[in-house]
């Protein structure tokens, strides 16, 4: 104890950095600025696979000449007047200045924040925001109007220049709308217990952490968004777009290596639906840039469950699947994964991605399609962005894409399965699945976007009875009758129990696409705007075309959101 308060306080004083980092779930523009840049060959490629970045990413900006480097560093300059006072000055704007007071609803680049603070220690950035979203959703069985309303308030600040924090506090109620309906358009209240499972009517949301950071280490405890990976539309290990949860995150950037590893408390359920608890996940992730325009990583991931935090899976230095076979307990009941993914980019505005993700593995039996090929299971991704310009406005176009084989993200412990909530961490797709995927975002300014996304997916689903269960039979084995779940195709994250469970002589290989297989085409659209400053409008539409599977049929909707605030 007295080793690690010694190694502690030495990194105490020995950097001159803040502590925050950006808000991704509230602001958006700094991902933007991250990407845009990383491809335009600004920075590093790697510099946008780990999210989010802190706040000194947004001080400065390369020298260059490249064509759209004005465009891209307008929305730099959005985001040092965003997080006034917290940012560093710099030599072109009063940003950062000491006022050694606190203010109240002060006004700046035509932006005003409920409170803000800043001297030479210690520096605050408070602010408070109210939605309305009103909308319709037709979904296949149920349509209704959407009404919702949020108020939240957030601070930011840092204290010295290595501790920063972030807490941000949202309550909301529902006034018109079903909803199951209104869960189609924002998955994030789908997964929010209030919302859908208690008394749907209220729902609420946090984000918090506290961070110590210096120029090559950071270190954050809390709730926040978190993601790895190159693609801009979504990946396969940690996906922004999974609920959130608590976790301890550690960040080495140094030169061309970068040591990502995080350890996780998230939300587990047993086959009957219960909640379980006591589970946590974890991931090591080492990257290399050999040079600016070429990245890769290799990262082992485990879920585990049912005991108390495990000191061999927090080893920072640890391999996971090697700890997860140490002992019989482990080996059965754990859940290990590896992936490997990489970026180049191939000329300045262009990017080629890539991963791979390895559930389970067994070499002898790998192109063996019968019931022995059940233990692979994997996934991969692979995709291209092309930045063009037009009207000298940056255009970002993304395609790719990505295969889930059957029982990936799930495990025959049912529990530890790579999930929180009842979603996948990682990519927003089921297993035995694959996607075609295209998106194209126009930014007309700093904040002021479009963006259109268009996919095609195939799903092989579960088989279900009439009561919505997976279908079940019994086998006579010895004289007993067993039952097994037959239907379970390998489809659903949360069902990994029917992959080498039949009886020896009806045992089945988990081929792709085997089962109910659905095509689904889909069509979403976002156009997001600060028409003014603090006030925000969005308007979101979303069609869905459904055939085959359990539940075909057409789903469309469309809201207004107005925010104002932040």
């Amino acid at each position: 104890m007295r080793f690690i308060l010694f190694i502690f306080c030495i990194l105490l004083f020995i950097s001159n950095l803040y502590g925050q980092n950006f808000d991704i779930n509230s602001e958006s523009v700094s991902t933007d600025y991250l990407l845009l840049k990383s491809i335009q060959g600004l920075a590093p490629l790697d510099e946008f696979s780990v999210l989010p970045q802190p706040l000194r990413k947004f001080s400065t900006i390369k020298d260059s000449v490249i064509q759209g480097d004005a465009a891209i560093e307008n929305l730099r300059q959005y985001i040092q007047e965003y997080y006034y006072p917290l940012l560093q000055k710099n030599d072109s704007q009063e940003i950062g200045d000491l006022n050694d007071e606190l203010l109240w609803f002060e006004k700046h680049s035509g932006r005003y924040h409920a409170a803000t603070y800043s001297d030479s220690l210690a520096r605050l950035a408070c602010d408070a925001a109210g939605m309305m979203r009103v909308g319709y959703a037709s979904l296949a069985r149920t349509s209704s109007n959407i009404g919702l309303a949020r108020l939240s308030a957030r601070s930011i600040g840092s204290l010295g220049d290595n501790f920063g924090f972030m807490l941000d506090l949202s309550n909301g109620v529902r006034l018109s709308g079903e909803p199951l309906a209104i869960a189609q358009t924002d998955p994030v209240l789908g997964r929010t217990f209030k919302f859908v499972s208690d008394e749907q009517k209220f729902f609420d949301r946090y984000i918090g952490y506290v961070q110590y950071q210096s120029s090559w280490f950071r270190a954050s405890f809390g709730r926040q968004p978190y993601s790895l990976g190159f693609s801009p539309i979504d990946n396969l290990i940690h996906s922004r777009n999974a609920p959130l949860y608590d976790m301890l995150l550690l960040d080495v950037p140094y030169k061309s290596v970068r040591f990502t590893s995080i350890h996780g408390a998230v939300e587990g359920a047993d086959d009957a639906g219960n909640a379980y608890l006591n589970k946590y996940i974890a991931s090591h992730r080492i990257a290399v840039s050999p040079s600016d325009w070429l990245a890769f990583s290799i990262s082992d991931m485990i879920v585990y469950s049912g005991r108390g935090l495990d000191f061999a899976y927090l080893n920072p230095l640890g391999f996971y699947v090697s700890t997860g076979l140490g002992t019989p307990q482990k080996s059965r009941d754990d859940n290990s994964l590896l992936s490997i993914d990489a970026a180049i980019r191939p000329w300045n505005g262009a990017m080629i991605y890539g991963a791979l993700l390895v559930d389970d593995l067994s070499y002898s039996t790998l192109t063996d399609t019968s019931w022995l090929g059940n233990n692979n299971k994997y996934a991969w991704q692979i995709g291209a962005s092309q930045i063009a310009f037009i009207r000298e406005k940056p255009m970002l176009l993304s395609g790719e894409y990505v295969r889930i084989n059957p029982f990936v993200y799930s495990h025959r412990g049912i529990v530890n399965s790579w999930t929180h909530l009842g979603a996948p961490l990682g990519y927003d797709m089921q297993p035995n699945s694959d996607r075609w995927s295209l998106q194209a975002k126009y930014w007309f300014s700093p904040r002021i976007f479009a963006q259109i996304d268009l996919d095609y997916t195939r799903h092989g689903e579960n088989y279900l009875d009439s009561s919505g269960n997976i279908v079940e039979k019994g086998y006579d084995i010895g004289g007993k009758i067993l039952v097994y779940p037959v239907g379970n195709v390998g489809g659903d994250a949360l069902r990994g129990d029917g992959d080498f469970l039949f009886p020896e002589p009806y045992r089945i290989g988990n081929r792709f696409l085997r089962g109910n297989v659905s095509y689904s085409r889909r069509v979403r659209f976002l156009f997001s705007a600060e028409v003014l400053a603090n006030i925000f409008t969005d308007i979101r539409f979303a069609y869905q075309n459904r055939n085959g599977g359990n539940a075909p049929g057409e789903n469309y909707w469309l809201t207004f959101e107005l925010r104002v605030g932040y």
